[in-house]
């Protein structure tokens, strides 16, 4: 069980730094909150599935992108999001 939940911390860090280099790349945009959290929650749930599976974190998000899983977790993710946001 520990193994999952540090599996979720260490993708939620990359997903932040990938949220970073994204922001930093993109001259003359604004940073925004909402893109960076999103992008934490998706590096979180590859994290997570990659301890739960014994995968590296890059074996983890290949597995979920061949099989259509990261698409999915996209848009239950953006689904949920505007609930929330919208009420």
């Amino acid at each position: 069980m520990f193994e999952v939940v540090k599996g979720i911390l260490v993708g939620a860090c990359l997903g932040a730094v990938t949220a970073l280099i994204g922001y930093a790349k993109s001259a003359g945009e604004s940073f925004e909150l909402e893109k960076a959290i999103q992008t934490v929650i998706v590096g979180a749930f590859v994290g997570g599935f990659g301890s739960y599976a014994g995968m590296t974190y890059q074996q983890s998000f290949d597995y979920l992108t061949s099989i259509g899983a990261i698409t999915v977790v996209e848009y239950l993710k953006k689904a949920v999001w505007r609930r929330i946001k919208h009420g």
